[in-house]
């Protein structure tokens, strides 16, 4: 026999103090959810499965009184289900009860689930299977939009994620706060994220996503060539700390690890010239073969508990700016850690650029930019480069083919000018 209930989820509390709150099929061993909004626990009569409407402000009495309608025809609908189903001596089918639990009247009660609750909803129930840092870009997308309402008055609500609200988002980030592009580009790809989410739990019915796509810019990459990877290398800093960031940057430099695989390494990862992880960012297990130069950083911290120091990506960067300002200070201008790199800024149909020296363009992130360059350079097969982490799109690729202007001036040598050199002129080659 088909019956429904109304429960309250057991989670954590949002921010109003709040949780789930839930409605229930259950016909032949099987059970249908949805979900009717959000209340306080100690609203809740469990016995009555109802919210209470003694002791309340005018407001909390509006909001449950509504709320407790809405629970009324949910299950007048489902008796009425299930009245028709024994009448004609069948049990409902697994149709009419999805299809009951999104009947017309659920509408309204979803629109009044504010747009920032359900993105709430968004993150924590993409917690169990997401990585830590693509929750955190969640959190930064929901934060951003939090002070988009505040700043442009906009509230966000479900009938209005429409090509207005498009425009002025865009006019928030590129004018107010002078976003670039590309972040602009991963504000929207989470926004489209979250609105497929929330299309398939019948909160949002717009299709704005083709709209909100935005194609991030291509920006120069930022790569130490392999001559200034030996020099860092090799240079024996007076700062133990600038010692250890350098061990570190070199580390995902000659494997191309990326910092929260080699923040996390374990000794167990590591089977003498082999390393086995799972990357953190894909879920992937990756095995890579360590060439000597990894080994050799490796064997330095071998009586340490851990493969490698740990440290912060925060004081990273610092340090990495400030050891190869060092070593800077000791080249030529224009030459080593003073040669100068494009930094590329578009904010909107606006683009500047400026050069600035290496050493002041430097981040962690340049070393898996710089393992990918120089393995290319050095003829690494591309696929088992793409096999050791490198990009498997083409788009992706493609910019570390064309990366600097010393590759292609190498590509040049090694192929037309050695075609020039050994070319002989036709007048030259004797008639006899």
């Amino acid at each position: 026999m088909a019956q429904i209930v109304f429960y309250l989820k057991s989670e954590k509390l949002d921010k109003q103090g709040k949780v789930s709150l839930l409605a229930q099929i259950t016909s032949e061993y099987k059970s249908y959810r949805m979900k009717l909004g959000k209340a306080r626990i100690r609203d809740w009569n469990k016995r009555n499965q109802r919210l209470r409407l003694t002791s309340l402000s005018e407001k909390d009495y509006d909001d449950n009184s509504k709320m407790n309608s809405f629970i009324d025809e949910v299950e007048t609908q489902a008796k009425l289900l299930f009245n028709k189903a024994t009448k004609e001596r069948r049990k409902p089918s697994e149709f009419e009860l999805t299809n009951l639990l999104n009947i017309p009247e659920e509408a309204d009660l979803l629109k009044s689930t504010s747009f920032m609750d359900v993105f709430s909803d968004f993150i924590e129930s993409n917690k169990s299977d997401k990585a830590e840092r693509t929750i955190k870009g969640y959190t930064t997308v929901k934060n951003y939009l939090t002070r988009f309402q505040e700043s442009t008055k906009y509230i966000l609500t479900w009938d209005n994620i429409d090509v207005k609200f498009i425009d002025k988002l865009k006019k928030y980030t590129f004018i107010t706060e002078r976003k670039q592009t590309g972040y602009y580009a991963k504000i929207t790809r989470v926004l489209s994220t979250f609105l497929h989410w929330a299309g398939e739990r019948n909160y949002y019915q717009g299709k704005i996503y083709d709209k909100l796509k935005v194609e991030e810019p291509e920006r120069e990459v930022v790569f130490l060539s392999m001559d200034e990877l030996l020099v860092f290398m090799d240079y024996n800093f007076e700062s133990r700390r600038l010692n250890k960031v350098k061990d570190l940057y070199c580390f995902a430099s000659f494997t191309g690890l990326r910092y929260s695989d080699v923040i996390s390494l374990k000794r167990e990862h590591i089977n003498e010239k082999l390393l086995t992880k799972t990357q953190v960012k894909t879920g992937y297990v990756k095995t890579l073969p360590l060439n000597d130069f990894a080994l050799k950083i490796l064997k330095k911290y071998e009586k340490d508990e851990d493969p490698l120091p740990k440290m912060s990506i925060q004081n990273i960067n610092e340090y990495l700016k400030e050891g190869c300002g060092i070593i800077a200070s000791k080249q030529l201008p224009k030459t080593g850690f003073n040669r100068l790199v494009i930094k590329k800024s578009v904010i909107g149909s606006e683009t500047t650029e400026e050069s600035l020296p290496l050493h002041e363009s430097i981040t962690f992130h340049t070393a898996r930019k710089t393992f990918i360059t120089n393995s290319i350079m050095l003829g690494v097969n591309i696929k088992a480069l793409q096999d050791m982490g490198a990009p498997k799109k083409e788009k992706d690729l493609k910019k570390y083919l064309k990366i600097t202007d010393a590759f292609k001036s190498q590509v040049m040598d090694n192929t037309w000018n050695v075609l020039s050199l050994n070319h002989i002129p036709k007048e030259l080659i004797s008639q006899n």
